[in-house]
């Protein structure tokens, strides 16, 4: 017996050393390579953290000042993993932190054991030195030890020998996409294609995606580590071939996408959607991996799209706050029009809702391009809207051409195209807005350069919201609608409590009133909020105009909320832009203006000429 026992000692011994010797070589290498890739090099200040697709797509060298450390095959686990260790490492360093999701993730499953994840067969170093904090289990160590080190870190050392290369770790992560040109190589194009035929089938076997999945689940707790740690998150869709596309079904790609958006828009973070950016074939090595040229041409559209998206989330508040400075006012003389909300569709020619005659009205307001100055306040023609009762909101679509106007009463915001009429197409509202107060109503209306966005608010507070505004301190409901193209439905993607000034008395004592009269959207700078404050005196109403850039990104989220004096929130933060006593205007109206000589952006002013107010136009110069 103890022969035997010898025996089978001195036979076992020999792979336990081997085995155990592989595997601290195997820690080793990849604690080393893990750990120099996790310093990002100088001037980096836009981390990247995705998968192969982003890996692929991103190119450091188009992209200014990015750090692209996306790695193939990762779980999403994974992805946050790496994520909290790139900042930890790079304190401070990063400005922007790109977090990108895919449709082909959406069936991530964070119970499935270590042995049937492909990305684990990759990244041994995260799991053995997460395993034992990680909520969500890989499977035991004996399926690590055995898939990942004995068999895929074997190969991979193995391929380097026979390269004559160093191994290197793939868990690393650097942009290098495929050198194969898969669609236009034939003995490619099969494999290509067969790729495409399995990844689809893989997506369309899964549920829907909703907000619910654990891949969103992670994507809000990425968003939040970010905040953490001073970096501005950004999420990001990348591209798929269009035959893949074609084959995903078409429902369960809306689903994932509204599912992205719902998120995005919930904690509100920027969000750059390529999914569908349409990219020939000859730039795609498979159904989700772009060539070298493909990585060329996304870069640089991709680089716009992000710079776009970098200075719509700048942070109001400091020394780069914007001012807007007063350059001159101009009077309409030719007669009341009772002009409200105001969009400009181009040039000098804008469109404007008459609130007491249920119309609207073409204008030209010329500015001069050098000095900004208004030379002329002319109403062009007069539209009128059937069944329009107090037309207050004007919002300009450029997808479809026509107008969305906010009927202040009713309340409700409809379409009409100039040259047809009314289209039959509407904004479903939330129904909290059925508690409007008589002439408080929706009096505000705009919509984004894009045509993505639509903007709303109540001018005063709702009745199921009277208990949050007690003390003068009012709290109104600053409302957002999104839509992904021309033909799709405006769905409620955001609604936050935004507290206007508090006018000097209550109106019921003959003081004055205040209220939001106008949005206005302005690319690279943000959401403006003009209040319009209305007092009054011995010769008529006076007024005073204040013009707010609103920031949301602390504010809390109170779609589907009955009444704001249910629950504590954080109201939206604003900064004082502009403020003026305007004496007898009544201004109600905001849009952006044209762009001057000097590069200056500018947003142009309309007075509603109720009553004894006068009708006017101002213009006004946003500078940081």
């Amino acid at each position: 017996m103890k022969r035997f026992l010898l025996k089978l000692f001195l036979f076992l011994t020999p792979p336990a050393i081997l085995g155990g010797g592989w595997t601290v070589f195997v820690a080793a290498a990849d604690y080393r390579s893990y750990s120099s890739a996790l310093a990002a090099p100088d001037g980096a200040e836009v981390l990247v953290c995705g998968d192969s697709q982003t890996k692929d797509a991103l190119d450091p060298s188009i992209v200014p000042r990015l750090f692209n450390f996306s790695t193939a095959a990762t779980t999403c686990d994974q992805d946050f993993m790496r994520l909290c260790d790139l900042l930890e490492a790079n304190r401070g360093k990063f400005k922007y932190v790109l977090l990108d999701v895919s449709p082909l993730k959406i069936g991530y499953n964070p119970s499935r054991p270590v042995s049937e994840l492909n990305a684990a067969r990759v990244h041994a170093l995260l799991h053995l030195y997460h395993i034992s904090s990680n909520a969500r289990p890989f499977g035991s160590l004996g399926a690590l030890w055995r898939d990942v080190i004995c068999i895929r870190k074997f190969n991979e050392f193995r391929k380097a020998l026979l390269r004559g290369k160093p191994w290197r770790s793939s868990m690393a992560g650097a942009f290098a996409p495929d050198k194969a040109k898969g669609f236009l190589d034939p003995k490619f194009r099969t494999k290509a294609l067969a790729d495409i035929e399995e990844k689809a089938m893989r997506v369309n076997s899964r549920p829907p995606a909703d907000e619910s999945l654990p891949l969103f689940d992670i994507l809000g707790k990425s968003i939040g580590i970010v905040r953490t740690y001073g970096a501005k998150p950004v999420v990001t869709v990348m591209p798929l071939s269009k035959p893949l596309l074609q084959r995903i079904d078409h429902d369960r790609l809306a689903a994932f996408e509204d599912a992205v958006l719902d998120v995005s828009r919930h904690m509100d973070v920027e969000l750059i959607d390529c999914l569908r950016c349409d990219l020939p074939d000859e730039l795609w090595h498979d159904g989700n991996h772009l060539n070298k040229d493909g990585a060329k041409v996304f870069s640089a559209i991709f680089a716009e799209k992000f710079a776009a998206a970098a200075a719509r989330s700048a942070v109001p508040g400091g020394e780069s706050a914007p001012k807007a400075e007063f350059i001159c006012e101009i009077d309409r003389t030719e007669g009341p029009c009772d002009l409200s909300g105001i969009a400009r569709t181009g040039g000098d020619e804008y469109w404007s809702s008459s609130d007491s005659r249920g119309r609207i009205c073409r204008v030209r307001i010329p500015v001069d391009r050098a000095s900004g100055a208004i030379s002329g306040f002319e109403v062009l023609e007069n539209l009128d809207i059937p069944g329009g009762n107090d037309l207050e909101g004007l919002a300009w679509d450029p997808l479809r051409k026509s107008l969305w106007v906010s009927d202040e009463r009713v309340p409700a915001i409809i379409e009409f195209r100039p040259g047809f009429g009314l289209t039959g197409e509407s904004v479903a509202l939330p129904r909290e807005f059925l508690g409007i107060k008589d002439n408080r109503g929706l009096e505000s209306l705009e919509m984004s350069p894009d045509g993505t966005e639509m903007w709303t608010c109540n001018e005063n507070s709702l009745t199921s919201d009277d208990s949050a505004s007690i003390g003068g301190h009012e709290f109104l409901r600053l409302t957002r609608f999104s839509r992904k193209e021309a033909g799709g439905k405006w769905r409620l993607s955001g609604q936050w409590a935004y507290r206007p000034e508090s006018p000097g008395g209550t109106e019921d004592e003959g003081g004055n009133r205040n209220g939001v009269a106008s949005l206005c959207p302005v690319p690279g700078l943000g959401l403006l909020v003009l209040e319009r404050e209305c007092g009054a005196g011995d010769d008529g109403d006076s007024f005073i105009a204040r013009l707010y850039l609103a920031d949301t990104s602390c504010a809390t989220d109170v779609r589907g909320w009955a009444s704001l004096g249910d629950k504590d929130f954080t109201p939206v933060d604003k900064h004082l832009v502009f403020k003026a006593d305007t004496g007898h205007a009544m201004y109600e109206g905001v849009c952006p203006g044209p762009v001057l000589d000097d590069g200056s952006a500018t947003v142009i002013l309309i007075s509603d000429g109720d009553g004894s107010a006068l009708e006017k136009a101002m213009i006004l110069r946003l500078r940081r």
